[in-house]
């Protein structure tokens, strides 16, 4: 029955958006089944919210106006006959525009409206050589069958179990789904092997998708198969002269509001430009006579609430303001305890507290991964050195290590003794974010008797909190309240951190910037294509999820 229903949306978005990528459409039926879809009637209830992450505004507008002339149609074509005499001879189908419909299987030729007769007459009078639209619409990968019964019976157990199998026996997998699809074409598209791998997560989630310690999917869930299927496909195709035809016309969304749930909200109903305006300078005033001391007061909790929308409108401003500026205007932004706030209430999560959980429940088990599988000499390197250092530090050295990123490209080390002023004249600091760590001694043990947030070549933030966490946690929230990407040289590890320690999976966008590579195909620079899900990121994500799962 949801199959069904998942066609005839389908068929609904691609009539009203023929341009629309395959793998767009499904997001979209996705979100709505998410999100509650039970019937086609439904669809009148669809708000241009529900699907803002998916499309430009105009289409959205063009999908809504499709889903709600089709619920109207619906609801006149299934109305009861009071009696039979309501029937008219004088009811004409000739010219009808009215959709094609799918009849319940339970209804009765006896309970259809004049309407439904008339335009059910109107189909069965056209030519039966003249395939319906959704015969046109479907391809192989919506009715492909997954071979089963010749996948190695480790897999047919893990299924039953809802269990995940092992990496050894799902490659095997990978093999034998791959080996199948192309019986149908020779070097399958991305998106066709999407439609497969997609239809694969939603019957058996527990055994193949890419969950999250909470339970959520990471990205669309499909990150980690799809690219062993596509891999897999591309490999049995290496010495053949298949073109890797991976184009998309998908446009990439927006890196500023990318895992933002309140972007630029509404004022406060209470509240006009001019009382929060008088707010924000009440807080400067505070500022001038407390400094940073005054973040502490409950006036200055309430007040920074009472003006989130006024700090999201200067910072989201265009061209985006210059960093000292929103200092001058927002000077308790830039304190620990208000980046933590403005973040959660931007995103609705405590990222302080959710590094901090994921530090305590997957940081040994981290550790014990790379300790069982080393990757690289640095990543040897590192856990040679002993386990003095923090927790949260250690993963994130060995993160990057993993990742081939130098530790400069997120964290830089100072004198433990350095002021911001040392720290802005002594060192060489880029216009993206780091985080200044202070060092004592010779053998360069880190003391962790406060941090710096640089940005722009200044300090924009100090603690005095002694943990490595709280810096973590505050120079990740830097990218998201100030409508940053992530730099190449830390880019891996901070959308790890983002997917596994704070729970921001998008299936659309990213916040990393689209470099440029040089194209195996023609030999000249072009831009690199984005995914939802960095593809690096994504194998650790599924290597550590089956590691913990035997680890636990």
């Amino acid at each position: 029955m949801m199959a069904n229903m998942s066609e005839e949306i389908k068929e609904i978005i691609c009539k009203t958006l023929p341009n629309l990528s395959e793998e767009t459409q499904w997001q979209i039926i996705s979100k709505l089944q998410s999100s509650g879809l039970e019937s086609k009637e439904d669809l009148k209830y669809v708000q241009q919210e529900d699907i803002a992450d998916l499309l430009p505004v105009i289409q959205r507008r063009k999908l809504l106006d499709a889903f709600k002339l089709e619920t109207e149609t619906v609801t006149l074509d299934f109305q009861v006959i009071p009696s039979s005499s309501s029937l008219s001879s004088d009811c004409s189908v000739s010219g009808s525009s009215s959709p094609t419909l799918c009849t319940p299987h339970n209804s009765s030729s006896s309970q259809l409206s004049p309407i439904s007769s008339c335009a059910s007459q109107a189909r069965n009078s056209e030519p039966s050589n003249r395939p319906s639209t959704s015969q046109i619409l479907k391809t192989w990968p919506e009715t492909f069958q997954v071979p089963w019964e010749q996948m190695p019976q480790e897999i047919r157990s893990a299924i039953a179990d809802g269990k995940r199998p092992k990496p050894v026996e799902r490659r095997q997998m990978v093999r034998v789904l791959a080996d199948e699809m192309r019986r149908y074409e020779a070097n399958p598209t991305r998106a066709q092997c999407l439609s497969v791998v997609r239809n694969i997560i939603r019957q058996y989630p527990k055994s193949f998708a890419d969950i999250a310690p909470d339970g959520s999917l990471l990205g669309g869930g499909y990150t980690s198969l799809l690219i062993q299927v596509k891999n897999r496909i591309e490999n049995v195709n290496r010495d053949g002269s298949f073109l890797h035809h991976r184009s998309s016309t998908d446009k990439r969304g927006p890196s500023d509001t990318y895992g933002c749930t309140r972007f630029q909200p509404q004022l406060p109903p209470e509240e006009t430009d001019d009382t929060v305006e008088q707010h924000r300078q009440r807080l400067e005033e505070i500022y001038r006579q407390e400094g940073a001391g005054g973040a502490e007061r409950a006036e200055v909790k309430n007040l920074m609430e009472l003006t989130f929308s006024l700090q999201r409108r200067h910072i989201n401003t265009l061209p985006p303001p210059d960093i000292e500026d929103l200092k001058t205007k927002w000077p308790f932004l830039f304190t620990p305890r208000y980046i933590y706030a403005h973040f959660e209430l931007l995103t609705d999560i405590n990222v302080l507290r959710s590094v901090e959980l994921s530090m305590e429940e997957c940081g040994r088990a981290i550790t014990e991964y790379f300790r069982g599988k080393p990757t690289n000499k640095d990543v040897k390197d590192i856990l040679s050195n002993g386990e003095d250092n923090e927790m949260a530090r250690r993963v994130v050295q060995l993160l990057m290590a993993h990742f081939g990123e130098d530790l400069n490209g997120l964290i830089l080390l100072t004198d433990v003794s350095a002021t911001a002023a040392d720290v802005e004249t002594t060192l060489s600091l880029p216009a993206s974010p780091r985080l200044i760590l202070p060092v004592s001694g010779a053998t360069g043990q880190v003391t962790i008797r406060g941090w710096m947030i640089t940005f722009e070549g200044r300090v924009i933030s100090e603690g005095i909190t002694p943990t490595f966490a709280t810096g973590l946690a505050a120079v990740f929230a830097i990218y998201y309240i100030f409508n940053l990407q992530y730099q190449d040289e830390a880019a891996c590890t901070l959308e790890f951190i983002q997917r596994r320690f704070i729970g921001i999976n998008p299936e659309r966008g990213t916040k990393a910037k689209r470099g440029k590579v040089v194209s195996k195909k023609k030999g000249v620079i072009v831009q690199k294509k984005s995914s939802a899900v960095n593809t690096h990121v994504a194998m650790l994500l599924k290597n550590l999820l089956d590691f913990e799962w035997n680890f636990i």
